[in-house]
C-alpha cells in the first residue's frame, strides 16, 4: 500500500494519510536519518538526563567573530564601472570556483523546474528525499510532496494537512549520484525562510553509519524566520551540545552558511565571515550533509504555513595532495571561555 500523503499542486486537496500510527526506527535508518527521528526525540530541545545540564558555549577553543551579517548583496560592478543586478534569486550566484586547496564535488542551483510530484524523479541523480517517517520532533511526517523547484530555488513547503498532520521536508545531496559522505569538507548553502510558527530547520552533518556517537554538526539551525544557531554536539555525550551559539544572522533573510571541516579544526561562516571555530569535538567518521525542515515540538498551529527556500548548495573536498586549513576569524574575534 502506498503510504504517501496526496498533496498535489493545482487542486489544493489533500487526502487522509494511510501510514501506520508509528514509524519503526529502521524506516528512518533506511533513509539515512538519525534514530532520534523515528523515536520522536527533538534535536531542537535535546532530552536532559537527571543530574546533567546542557552545556552552552562550552568549547574551550571556540572563537566568535564580533559583528557580522550585512544585508544581501544584489548588485555587482562591471569592468567599465557600471552597476548591474545579478540574475539570481537571492542576489548572490553559486560560486563557480573553489577556495584554494578544495575541489568541488557537488553543486546545485536548482535551475530545473519541478513540481512537488516530479521533484524526486527529476532530481533523483542529485538528491535523496526524506519520505514516510517521523520528523525530529515526532509530531510531523517527512513527505517528498513538500519539495518543488521554481524560479531557481528549492521550495520546501511546510504546512499541516487537512487530516492534521504537519508535513516536513528533507534532502540529502548525492555526490556523483552516490550515497555517502566525507571525512573532511566544505559545505555551503544559501537559503532563507518564511516565519512559520512551530517549524524549524537544521542543516547538518550526520554519520554515514547512522551513529550519533560519530558526531553531529548543525549549522544553521533554528525556528523558521528566527535567528540562526550553531550547534556542535559533544562526541563523548552526543545528547549534549558542546557549542550552542546564536549568530546575528536571521533565517528570514538570504545568507550563505558554510561549514569548513578539516582534521584539526572546524570553522563556521556566514556570508564568508567566520562566526565560530573550534578544535574540539571534530568528527573523524564519514559524514554526509542533510537539510531537514519540520515541526519543532508539539503540534504547530493548523494554519501555519510557509517555505524554506534554497538558492544553491555546494560541497568541496580537499584537493588531491592538499591539506586546506579551515578559516580563522579576523582580529575582532574574541575567545569564549569555558563554561
Amino acid at each position: 500500500m502506498d503510504d504517501r500523503v496526496t498533496d498535489e499542486q493545482g487542486d489544493g486537496q489533500e487526502a487522509r494519510p494511510t501510514w501506520s500510527e508509528h514509524v519503526a526506527d529502521d524506516a528512518a535508518s533506511a533513509h539515512g536519518a538519525p534514530p532520534a527521528h523515528g523515536r520522536g526525540l527533538s534535536r531542537h530541545r535535546p532530552p536532559r538526563r537527571p543530574g546533567t545540564r546542557r552545556t552552552a558555549l562550552a568549547a574551550g577553543a571556540l572563537l566568535v567573530a564580533a559583528g557580522i551579517v550585512a544585508g544581501t548583496t544584489t548588485a555587482t560592478t562591471t569592468a567599465n564601472g557600471d552597476d548591474v543586478t545579478r540574475d539570481d534569486p537571492s542576489g548572490v550566484s553559486m560560486p563557480s570556483s573553489e577556495p584554494e586547496g578544495w575541489t568541488r564535488v557537488f553543486g546545485e542551483d536548482f535551475a530545473d523546474a519541478a513540481t512537488n510530484r516530479t521533484f524526486e524523479s527529476r532530481y533523483s541523480d542529485r538528491f535523496v528525499a526524506y519520505h514516510g517517517f517521523a520528523d525530529t520532533a515526532g509530531t510531523g511526517r517527512y513527505q517528498a510532496s513538500t519539495l518543488s523547484t521554481h524560479d531557481g530555488v528549492l521550495d520546501v513547503r511546510l504546512r499541516t494537512t487537512r487530516a492534521g498532520v504537519p508535513l516536513a521536508g528533507g534532502v540529502v545531496p548525492l555526490v556523483d549520484g552516490e550515497w555517502g559522505g566525507q571525512t573532511a569538507g566544505r559545505y555551503s548553502i544559501r537559503m532563507r525562510s518564511d516565519e512559520v510558527d512551530g517549524y524549524g530547520v537544521a542543516v547538518l552533518l550526520w554519520s554515514d553509519e547512522n551513529l550519533w556517537s560519530d558526531g553531529e554538526i548543525d549549522f544553521p539551525e533554528g525556528a523558521l524566520g528566527a535567528p540562526a544557531w550553531l550547534n556542535v554536539h559533544c562526541l563523548a555525550d552526543p545528547a549534549e551540545k558542546c557549542i550552542h551559539q546564536q549568530t546575528e544572522a536571521s533565517l528570514k533573510d538570504w545568507h550563505t552558511y558554510t561549514i569548513e571541516w578539516t582534521a584539526d579544526r572546524m570553522s563556521f561562516l556566514v556570508d564568508d565571515e567566520v562566526v565560530g571555530t573550534t578544535t574540539e569535538n571534530i568528527p573523524t567518521a564519514r559524514m554526509h550533509l542533510v537539510v531537514q525542515a519540520g515541526s519543532n515540538a508539539g503540534n504547530p498551529p493548523a494554519d501555519a504555513a510557509g517555505s524554506l527556500l534554497i538558492d544553491w548548495m555546494t560541497i568541496d573536498v580537499p584537493a588531491d595532495g592538499a591539506e586546506p586549513s579551515a578559516s580563522l576569524p579576523d582580529d575582532t574575534a574574541t575567545t569564549v571561555p569555558n563554561d
